[in-house]
Formats: structure tokens, sequence, C-alpha cells
């Protein structure tokens, strides 16, 4: 990433809509197996914890950045969300008019890696959250590079499906 300027903005400034997760607990929603996805404090599944019935005051707007900020094991991690979901209130959801997925993508890597600053004794508040640093690269007028960051996921994106077809294409010769 030679020649690339980043800066650090706040979580607040990239994300001008933060959001807490709608949901007190699964203990007042159906599991099913084909409902919508349930989001809490796990970094595995990209954050989903099991399939549950749609109860329409809870779904929150999918294409977005779920900060996972209470959980053991999970505090501090962060997952891209493309689909609708519903997501417990140890979440604060971050939205963006340039996120996707390979935007979203990328961000969420760079956002994990604050992960260690957070214990049992030192939650991740949604206050501290919003102050959270996060460094991007940046354009020419000194705001996210969108447009980068989206164009190096799409780039590491092609070089992974490549390199499976290749492996296929050997292993059948």
């Amino acid at each position: 990433m030679g020649g690339v300027k980043w800066k650090n903005f706040l979580i607040r400034d990239v994300f001008p809509t933060l959001v807490p997760g709608k949901s007190k607990g699964l203990n007042h929603i159906q599991k099913t197996d084909n409902g919508i996805s349930y989001l809490g404090a796990t970094n595995q599944n990209n954050g989903v914890l099991c399939f549950v019935n749609r109860i329409d005051d809870l779904i929150q707007k999918g294409n977005c950045i779920a900060f996972i900020r209470n959980g053991e094991g999970s505090m501090g991690y962060s997952v891209y969300k493309a689909e609708n979901f519903i997501a417990t209130s140890d979440m604060t959801l971050g939205y963006n008019k340039h996120l996707n997925r390979y935007t979203g993508t990328f961000i969420t890597t760079i956002a994990d890696r604050v992960r260690g600053k957070y214990n049992f004794g030192y939650k991740r508040s949604a206050a501290r959250l919003s102050k959270e640093i996060i460094s991007l690269p940046v354009d020419n007028d000194g705001f996210p590079d969108w447009e980068y960051m989206e164009t190096y996921m799409r780039n590491i994106e092609s070089t992974q499906i490549l390199q499976y077809l290749q492996s296929i294409k050997t292993k059948w010769r």
C-alpha cells in the first residue's frame, strides 16, 4: 500500500449514523431454521448467533457495520452485514452511504485492530465506540478514499478466486 496516504478518523465521523441494536435478548424471540439472522456477541459466522422469526419492530437495515460492544471473547470486533437482521442491544450499527461489501470488509479489518484495548473491566460503550480512532486511506481532499478501499478488496477477492480456480484445475489434471 505504498504511496497511499492514511489519516485517523473518529468512528462517529466515518459513520454519521450510529444506532444501537434493538433486541433485549433471545428469550423473547423464537428460533427457526429459515428466519432472519440474529446478530450477537460473536466473531464467528459473521456475527450470526442463530436465525429467528421475523419481528418487524426489531429488524434493522443491512449494509452497515455491526460493532460488538459487549460479549465474552468478541468485544471489540465488528462485522459487515449486507442483509437486514435483528441485533442484540450489545451492538452498535454504523451506516455510511459509501458502504458496500468491499468497503465494509476493508473497514472491519482495520476496525478490529482496536480489539485488545477492551476487557471485562473496560467495556466498549457506545460513547467509547464513537470516539474510537480508525486509520483509513484518504483521497486528495483528506476524506476517506472509498474507491481505493473498494478496489483494494476487489483485487484481493479476484486474486483469491483465481488461486482457487488454478488449484482446482491442477487437481483435475
